[in-house]
């Protein structure tokens, strides 16, 4: 690993997924530099701005200067540090990471779909799916970018284990997403999800982990909170505004992870921490085919065993976790290798 530090600027609209995907590559490229990070919040300030920009991006090669990037962003001053690297996932972060590689003739990375936006104007596009017309720049993931660590996340499981002082009992966790993606929850199927975990404890022996997040929901909380058998549970941890909390102990400290379908980054992290994955999804489901498209995928791969809960409940002898793959080693590995030579680092 060479000791110069690779400086990265990493454009954010403040979208969680978005931050974990660019978190990810940092992580990624840490496994070949040391990196120095600035974050730079951009926030487009008007939606009808991204057709302009895209006409005016894709046809000028020479750019005035990123000053000018305020009109159309609400973003701080251009930092005074050096920059080696522009990194943004989110289509309204695509038009700044754009103009600013342009304009300081430095890589640049954008990590998504690009909703028409020329390849050719960055050094990598990280995709799920082969971008068309296809473009050298293309990257494409069988899986998207995580820091989730399975060494790390082991022996943040251990701990946990040690502190609920359950050393040897058998913990499942569950991430609880909510309405999203095409997913919509109603009162009953949180209810169901409730008493599945209540089938699933009991006939495996096993204590819940319960995770929710912004989106579950304080209505969720109650009716999961309310059916959900207390003896079962080991820990549950639900959302409140500016209250963060490490996921990886959670993951680490269970011998199978449950996951709600309605959230790429949880089912990511899930996948990421080695364990085996069931994924759970409501009755109404009405996601893009891009999104049907990439869960089908991790199911094809066995990195995912997918259930509706409703089928789960109704059959719970279906589920032995013994069909789900869990991956072995890290993806990050065979990113940071593509990108070290794509980046040429």
């Amino acid at each position: 690993m060479s000791g110069t530090p690779l400086h990265v600027w990493v454009l954010s609209d403040g979208q969680p997924g978005h931050y974990n995907l660019s978190s990810g590559v940092i992580a990624a490229l840490k496994r070949v530099r040391p990196v120095e990070v600035h974050w730079l919040p951009v926030r487009l300030r008007f939606g009808l701005m991204r057709n302009l920009l895209r006409f005016y991006l894709n046809r000028v090669s020479t750019l005035p200067s990123p000053g000018w990037l305020r009109l159309f962003y609400a973003m701080p001053d251009i930092p005074a540090q050096r920059c080696d690297l522009i990194i943004s996932a989110g289509g309204k972060t695509s038009f700044a990471n754009v103009w600013l590689g342009k304009r300081l003739g430095q890589p640049n990375m954008f990590i998504g779909s690009l909703r028409r936006l020329s390849p050719e104007s960055f050094t990598v596009v990280l995709t799920m799916e082969p971008v068309n017309p296809p473009s050298a720049a293309n990257l494409v993931l069988e899986l998207p970018p995580s820091t989730v660590e399975e060494g790390v996340v082991r022996r943040q499981g251990e701990q946990l284990r040690q502190d609920l002082q359950l050393r040897d009992q058998r913990l499942y966790t569950v991430l609880l997403g909510g309405d999203g993606a095409g997913y919509r929850y109603s009162a009953r199927d949180w209810e169901q999800l409730g008493q599945l975990l209540n089938v699933l404890g009991a006939r495996h022996q096993a204590r819940w982990l319960i995770l929710g997040s912004r989106r579950t929901g304080a209505e969720a909380e109650k009716i999961i909170g309310a059916t959900v058998d207390r003896g079962l549970v080991a820990r549950s941890v639900w959302y409140e505004p500016g209250k963060a909390f490490d996921v990886g102990s959670y993951l680490g400290a269970a011998e199978q992870v449950f996951v709600t379908e309605d959230s790429m980054t949880m089912v990511t992290e899930a996948i990421y921490s080695q364990r085996p994955v069931i994924s759970l999804r409501p009755e109404a489901v009405s996601a893009t085919r891009r999104y049907e498209a990439m869960m089908q995928r991790f199911a094809d791969q066995c990195w995912i065993c997918r259930y509706a809960v409703a089928a789960l409940l109704e059959e719970p002898g279906q589920f032995t976790g013994l069909e789900c793959s869990p991956l072995t080693v890290s993806p990050l590995d065979d990113l940071s290798e593509q990108l070290a030579t794509r980046l040429q680092l």
